[in-house]
């Protein structure tokens, strides 16, 4: 049988024996799970042996809240410590939170230059599908990879026509009143104004004024 057009020479393999093919195993959710014995709560202080746990877990993944559970922490906590970093750098001071916040920022960055290497991988590589990557940038760096669009103006009503206004039942009748009275007004004029004089016919003197 041929191949499929665009079907990868690895995703053809042999025709089981069974009524229909193998169906390639689920990923094990559990796979590296280890829940810490004894940990009676999460740390509140930060220390150095956490900061490259959680700068390693950020490059990994880029959620902060593995990250901070990684580190035996929360991530409201690990939001607190970053907050910490950058104030101290706005006063040009440096602490561990300036140590945490460098690491953290080098973390980011080095997720994002790998989602991107990927994203480029997807031009030259015809099986890949860039979606979940360009998905995933326009999420996590909105700023740098989402493409702001100005909203269309919109007509008056929509696409249909001039909006309806709501009017009470007294309101309505007092203006097709109005509007019906300024008709035969209008009316009456045309029909009080004297009709036009035809003008002389060629070679007619017109009459003279008497004096």
């Amino acid at each position: 049988m041929a191949r499929p057009r665009g079907m990868p020479p690895e995703l053809m393999g042999e025709p089981s024996d069974g009524p229909g093919e193998d169906a390639p195993d689920l990923p094990d959710p559990l796979a590296g799970f280890q829940l810490r014995a004894g940990t009676r709560g999460p740390r509140t202080t930060l220390t150095k042996a956490m900061i490259p746990i959680i700068a390693e877990s950020l490059a990994r993944t880029g959620v902060q809240r593995i990250a901070a559970a990684r580190a035996g922490t929360t991530e409201d906590c690990l939001g607190k410590w970053l907050t910490k970093g950058r104030d101290a750098v706005a006063r040009r001071k440096s602490s561990i939170y300036t140590e945490l916040l460098f690491a953290c920022e080098q973390a980011w960055a080095h997720r994002t230059g790998f989602l991107i290497g990927l994203g480029e991988r997807t031009v030259v590589d015809r099986h890949a599908n860039p979606r979940f990557l360009t998905w995933l940038l326009s999420v996590t760096s909105p700023k740098q990879f989402t493409v702001s669009r100005e909203p269309a103006a919109q007509p008056h009503g929509g696409a249909l026509g001039p909006a309806f206004e709501l009017v009470s039942p007294e309101a309505a009748a007092k203006s097709v009143t109005e509007k019906l009275l300024r008709f035969l007004e209008e009316e009456d004029k045309r029909g009080a104004e004297p009709p036009e004089e035809a003008p002389p016919e060629s070679g007619e003197a017109a009459p003279a004024e008497g004096g």
